[in-house]
């Protein structure tokens, strides 16, 4: 054990003396003071602000389609020789470009919204137990969806060029809407005296966590399998929500999934654009991810909870909410095949599984 003696033969060896704080201070140089790459280019402020769409002027405008910098060094700026390349993977504009990313960001930071103190969770009632348990199971699952949007987005982001900022940026925002889904949601399963409920089959979220064809093709099951469903059941649910905490939530949510989908979108079609020879794994990727959610609905948790809300309980979901149900699948099917014919994938309700068809429902249900 260490003695105050012991203390007082340590101190002096850690004590510096006056000479030896003292630092050298050298002559500026101020070289970095002339290696502007473009000075005097003004970046003047729109009637929606100075946005960052707005920055692109001058050189800061030009976009390359290759980034073949390996370093952090943000778009504009004079890079240094010698610095470490990172893991960056995706260095090609066709590869993540969407030319609405940086609309999209502005419209993200504007719109966003708190759980906590933007919905009014002391005005939520008692509901049916069969009501209440079907609503915590619907909230179970989309909690489930939020987080593996989150791992499967940020998992790519770091392997984006910095170049490309304005998607970067925006899909920053993605996941931040997505934590706060979960958050909503899971607030929501509890609030009420219920909880949380049964995890959901999975499939299509292995698909989206497991992807490693490409970015382009990650966005494909991403946006046209799994987030135009959940918008799609988000607003149903909304029609029939059971009071305004719920309603509350679904708005917020669906607004925060039509950024999403808008830059998915519009990132596939810019991708197929330039590079017509990607429709190929983007078709392979639909195929795929068509099987895997046949298999998560042939799981019947998440049928019969939307059942029971959209039927006002057990007792009307056989008939009038499964009715329902198959309608909320043919909206889905007809956004995902309006969504392929503005891209212009060759698509078919025939390719779609038995289940998104109406005269092959019986025989996929048996």
């Amino acid at each position: 054990m260490a003695t105050a003696k012991d203390a007082d033969r340590v101190r002096p060896a850690l004590t510096l003396t006056k000479e030896e704080l003292e630092v050298e201070v050298p002559e500026p140089r101020l070289n970095w003071m002339n290696q502007w790459r473009e000075w005097g280019v003004r970046v003047r402020p729109g009637k929606k602000g100075l946005t960052l769409g707005s920055l692109n002027v001058g050189l800061y405008g030009e976009i390359p389609m290759n980034w073949p910098d390996r370093s952090r060094n943000p778009r504009g700026a004079i890079g240094v020789t010698g610095t470490p390349p990172v893991a960056i993977q995706i260095k090609d504009k066709v590869d993540l470009w969407a030319p609405c990313a940086a609309d999209l960001y502005e419209e993200a930071i504007q719109r966003r919204w708190a759980p906590a103190t933007d919905v009014d969770w002391k005005a939520i009632h008692p509901l049916p137990e069969d009501i209440e348990r079907a609503i915590c199971q619907v909230c179970t699952e989309i909690c489930q969806y939020a987080i593996i949007d989150v791992e499967v987005i940020t998992s790519w982001q770091h392997q984006m060029a910095y170049g490309y900022h304005e998607v970067k940026q925006f899909l920053a925002t993605t996941s931040l809407d997505a934590t706060r889904r979960h958050e909503a949601f899971r607030k929501r399963a509890l609030v009420n005296g219920g909880g949380l409920g049964y995890e959901g089959p999975c499939q299509v979220s292995r698909l989206l966590l497991e992807s490693s064809s490409g970015w382009t093709e990650t966005v494909t099951g991403l946006i046209l399998i799994r987030a135009l469903f959940t918008q799609v059941m988000i607003r149903y649910l909304n029609r029939f929500a059971y009071n305004g905490v719920e309603r509350k939530i679904y708005e917020c949510v669906t607004q925060d999934f039509a950024r999403l989908i808008t830059y998915g979108v519009e990132h596939i079609k810019y991708a197929l654009a330039h590079a017509p020879d990607k429709q190929g794994s983007i078709l392979t990727t639909l195929a795929i991810g068509f099987r895997m959610f046949n298999r998560d609905l042939r799981d019947p948790v998440l049928r019969e909870a939307l059942a029971i809300v959209f039927g006002g309980g057990i007792a009307g979901a056989r008939n009038e909410g499964m009715l329902v149900f198959y309608e909320m699948l043919d909206e889905y099917v007809q956004e995902l095949l309006d969504a392929c014919q503005y891209l212009r994938l060759p698509v078919t309700i025939e390719q779609l599984p038995r289940v998104f068809q109406k005269d092959q429902r019986h025989s996929a249900d048996s």
